[in-house]
């Protein structure tokens, strides 16, 4: 039997640093081609697939249009779609849809950057997670209210997010959760990894204190209901809880690093291969 045609839509940063071993294992099982952000040049007559299935490990500009291209373009799946992407990095965006949809969310608000903040305790996020640099708070606690500014959120503030195209001026915050822990849920297609870990604010070192816990019948409703609502297929999402016990969704990622799965690499590849096969 001939090997399923994987193509997979990757960022230098994703492949040298996140994807090693996962390439290592879809290539003993099927035939790869590498599509990297930073070296692919988009001409009219690359427009042609014979992929089975693509797989998307980016998020930057170019890897967005060329997923649109091939959804546009042809009947080949992509995991995870435009549509997913978009609506992962857009924190604002997915914060609605969540909230709309009756997914508990942290209480949040859009605002221009010269009015003060909505909430006692908060965490300034960056509205479109897009870049691959690391969370960098920076953290003040004053009278017992948290007030946590993300280094990404003001440098994109600042700069514009999309550099000379010109600045805006807005920020995002969301309500601060003071929570034990931090639970992360991995999902691929239809299966569910439960871990927790003291929240990154008390210990940057997350895996330090990460652990595998017994499944959350309230957590898997919840993510399931998430990735229904974003259009996400592989995800990973991270979930506070207050003292009242109630859970929020704090965070959905669409580019999630599998490599904390016991065998996540083979996992995701298996599944990939499952629905190219379909």
């Amino acid at each position: 039997m001939s090997k399923v045609k994987i193509g997979i839509i990757i960022d230098r940063y994703h492949l040298e640093q996140k994807a090693t071993e996962f390439l290592k294992y879809l290539k003993l099982v099927a035939n790869v081609s590498l599509y990297i952000e930073e070296s692919y040049l988009l001409k009219s007559f690359d427009s042609t697939f014979d992929e089975d299935l693509f797989f998307v490990k980016g998020k930057g500009d170019l890897i967005l249009a060329l997923v649109k291209l091939i959804e546009k373009e042809t009947s080949i799946p992509v995991i995870n779609s435009y549509k997913g992407i978009w609506n992962a990095i857009h924190r604002f965006m997915n914060s609605v849809l969540l909230k709309k949809a009756g997914i508990p969310v942290p209480d949040f608000s859009l605002i221009p950057s010269e009015y003060p903040p909505p909430f006692e305790s908060y965490i300034i996020k960056n509205i479109i997670d897009q870049k691959n640099y690391k969370f960098k708070p920076n953290i003040e606690n004053i009278n017992g209210a948290i007030k946590v500014s993300d280094e990404r959120a003001l440098t994109e503030m600042y700069n514009g997010f999309y550099g000379d195209m010109g600045n805006y001026h807005y920020l995002y915050y969301q309500k601060f959760i003071k929570s034990e822990w931090e639970y992360k849920i991995y999902i691929i297609g239809e299966d569910i990894y439960f871990y927790k870990q003291i929240p990154v604010l008390v210990n940057p070192n997350k895996m330090e204190s990460r652990r595998k816990i017994a499944e959350i019948p309230e957590l898997k409703e919840l993510a399931f209901k998430a990735v229904k609502t974003t259009g996400l297929k592989i995800t990973s999402i991270d979930f506070l809880q207050n003292k009242n016990g109630q859970f929020f969704l704090s965070d959905i990622n669409c580019t999630p690093n599998f490599n904390y799965i016991k065998n996540g690499p083979k996992i995701v590849g298996e599944y990939l291969i499952e629905q190219a096969k379909k």
